[in-house]
């Protein structure tokens, strides 16, 4: 019996975010298939490929120091981990810039780098500031229990970037407005934050105060030592599948995997991002006041896996006849991929819904050495499957079933580290 869970403010809250960011999804789910109609498998594949490099420095632009935001009882000092955060976030986008124009006039004669991929790496740090400031902002309003604004904000976000996306893609640009499309979305996410913070908590940032910057950066310093190796780990498990891609196969199969990969995660992402969200503030103030969080665990991985059976079930049972029907033809080896994928992305789905427990309970180290091994099983199923098989869905097949095991297995080492 689930009892009477559903009914506390844990799931409301829940709720509120995600009956906003079920505008999100649809704006997704139903501009995709004239997205596949506008850009082909090569497109996507480009395009992953970038979004896949700029994701991984995005993770390390504020040293994870955004993830304390919600843990100081006090709101001054929150205010001031947030202030340290971006300081970071744009130190260290701007040393980015530095490398990439002192290495951008060799780069074209030593690799050979699409023309459009070789403008894009001089924006890359903008995007990756953007998004660590997203990042910051998401912890903030998280941290103030509006909802309703990170709901938004993802509405926006989605809106944005769908919309540019379909009127370039129009034009006959390519992969241009996939760029063009991401990059607007975000700018428009943040610019939203900013406009709520300046309306309703600009008095709250009388706080700063310069000088605790540094002993906030030394208090919190298992962030950037511990979590962000163990984050960049876990990021590797997604990402990078797409450099072994890269590597293994090519560019048109990148295209296929990341066009499965963005409709598998359309309809569970965001939901899962908010249940997260929602779990890690419980779950921080649960912590902090002595009680034990293990029904807090236990009730996020049942509202995953139910919101996540549906999915789950109409892709393995359907995935590549639907994929035809509503993308075309050019993606039903996509479809193929994501009837594969599924189970992997479902049960990989309810261990991030309580990914943060290890952090709020200081098992952090050995979430690190676990994400390893995570890492290699993604590294050894794609190896097998092209140099024993040579065959990508065979590679596809053995990461899925192998990471199922995984996912299951680290879900199962959360509960028993929060009982004890």
């Amino acid at each position: 019996m689930l009892g009477n869970w559903y009914k506390s403010e844990f799931v409301k809250n829940i709720f509120t975010l995600t009956s906003g960011t079920a505008i999100a999804q649809a704006v997704t789910l139903l501009i995709s298939p004239i997205l596949s109609r506008l850009y082909t498998p090569e497109d996507f594949g480009l395009f992953a490929f970038y979004m896949s490099i700029v994701a991984v420095f995005a993770l390390i632009s504020t040293f994870r120091y955004e993830m304390a935001v919600l843990i100081p009882k006090e709101e001054m000092v929150s205010v001031n981990i947030v202030y340290l955060s971006f300081v970071i976030d744009f130190l260290l986008c701007i040393f980015l810039l530095i490398v990439i124009v002192i290495l951008g006039l060799t780069i074209p004669d030593r690799f050979s780098i699409n023309q459009l991929l070789k403008i894009w790496l001089f924006i890359l740090p903008v995007l990756v500031f953007l998004l660590g400031s997203g990042n910051v902002f998401q912890h903030w309003f998280n941290r103030q229990k509006k909802y309703k604004i990170l709901a938004t904000a993802k509405i926006i976000r989605s809106v944005g970037i769908n919309g540019l996306t379909l009127i370039i893609g129009i034009t006959g640009a390519g992969a241009l407005g996939l760029f063009m499309g991401n990059l607007f979305g975000i700018v428009l996410f943040n610019l939203y934050f900013i406009v709520k913070i300046y309306y309703i908590d600009r008095n709250k940032f009388n706080f700063l105060d310069k000088s605790t910057l540094i002993p906030l950066a030394k208090q919190y310093k298992d962030l950037p030592l511990v979590n962000t190796p163990q984050s960049l780990m876990e990021t590797f498990q997604i990402n990078g599948i797409i450099y072994l891609l890269k590597i293994f196969f090519n560019s048109t199969i990148i295209g296929w995997y990341s066009f499965a990969m963005r409709i598998l995660q359309a309809p569970m992402w965001l939901i899962v991002t908010s249940i997260a969200q929602v779990f890690y503030k419980e779950a921080s103030e649960n912590y902090q006041s002595g009680i034990n969080i293990k029904n807090t665990v236990i009730k996020t991985v049942k509202m995953t896996a139910l919101v996540g059976l549906p999915a789950l079930i109409v892709l393995v049972s359907a995935g590549p006849p639907l994929f035809t029907f509503i993308f075309g033809h050019q993606w039903t080896e996509a479809g193929v991929y994501a009837q594969i994928l599924a189970p992997w992305l479902y049960f990989d789905f309810i261990r991030y819904s309580i990914a943060q427990a290890p952090l709020i309970v200081n098992k952090v180290r050995s979430m690190f050495f676990l994400s390893i091994i995570g890492n290699i099983i993604v590294i050894l199923s794609l190896i097998t499957g092209r140099y024993f098989f040579n065959d990508v869905r065979i590679a596809f097949m053995l990461l899925s079933a192998s990471m199922v095991l995984y996912d299951i297995g680290i879900v199962f080492w959360i509960i028993r580290i929060i009982k004890n």
